[in-house]
């Protein structure tokens, strides 16, 4: 039986995570406690979970010739990504500024470079025989040169009979673009945060929202709900799956991508919605312990413990 493969389009970038106690007010000085720089970038960290998970993965994106592509390129490849539609393009990589404070909760600020400046071509008609599930990133709609990409690629794998999966970002849930119900009849799974999925839907009950999305044309609905785990609507229902408390919170950045990249890789290797949402509730637990988005992955072994 072939091995289901999942390609994911968004941004690569390189994480500058600054640690200090408290996130001050504007004009307020604030010592860092520590500096570190990580590989991040929301599409990239939850390729880099799926693939510790033993999940086979391309990552489609852009790098520019800087200082940062050498170790991204490596990083990538650590994980065992598939980086041939990597594409490495004139200018700046993205960055991203994320101060993180005591209890690790972050603010960023983010530059994305040749991520909207340059973005990749689309894949040929091989590429989309060969996976079978495509994840988009919904920081790649934020701008006019990746969302072109972005809705170019929904609709080839529509075209293809892929499955589609979407995390949805703050800024496309607040901004919501023009096709945002074509959109969403393309989509076959979203995971929107409790922010976004009232955004989205207007409705600041999860349970309603998830519903109302469900109406609107997406297949199945995880509306993650942080240490409290997810709430799952589809055809079958709709149900809270709750995780184990997570003790020694230092970093959330990456969360809500290493709960993509469980579930995804627990979706395409046959387990059931529910036993999905927990893969992504325990992959999301493991990695807000540990600083960056996808400094420490998980291994499968690792995950079940």
């Amino acid at each position: 039986m072939t091995k289901k493969s999942l390609l994911v389009y968004g941004d690569v970038e390189m994480d500058i995570l600054l640690q200090t106690e408290t996130i001050q007010a504007r004009g307020d000085d604030a010592k860092v406690s520590n500096l570190t720089f990580s590989p991040g970038g929301s599409a990239a960290n939850c390729a880099a979970i799926a693939a510790s998970l033993g999940q086979k993965v391309t990552l489609l994106g852009s790098l520019g010739k800087d200082v940062w592509r050498k170790p991204l390129i490596q990083d990538l490849r650590r994980h065992k990504i598939d980086t041939s539609l990597v594409s490495v393009t004139e200018g700046q990589s993205g960055t991203c500024v994320a101060l993180v404070d005591g209890s690790g909760e972050r603010k960023f600020y983010s530059f994305r470079g040749v991520n909207e400046s340059s973005p990749p071509l689309l894949p040929d008609a091989e590429v989309w025989k060969r996976h079978h599930c495509l994840h988009l990133s919904g920081y790649s709609f934020q701008e006019p040169g990746s969302a072109a990409v972005a809705r170019a690629l929904l609709h080839e794998a529509h075209r293809f009979g892929l499955m589609v999966s979407l995390d949805p970002s703050y800024l496309f849930a607040k901004h919501q673009p023009d096709d945002l119900e074509d959109i969403l009849n393309k989509t076959d799974l979203i995971f929107p945060n409790q922010e976004e999925a009232a955004l989205l839907s207007g409705k600041r009950d999860p349970r309603a929202a998830a519903l109302s999305l469900h109406i609107r044309g997406v297949k199945t609905v995880v509306v993650t709900l942080g240490g409290e785990g997810c709430l799952l609507s589809n055809e079958s229902g709709t149900e809270n799956v709750r995780v184990q408390p997570t003790e020694n919170v230092i970093d959330t950045t990456g969360a809500g991508d290493a709960f993509c990249g469980g579930f995804l890789t627990a979706w395409l290797n046959g387990l059931d919605p529910w036993q999905c949402a927990r893969m992504g509730g325990a992959a999301a637990a493991y990695v807000v312990t540990r600083l960056g988005g996808r400094e420490q992955t998980p291994t499968l072994s690792e995950l079940v413990a």
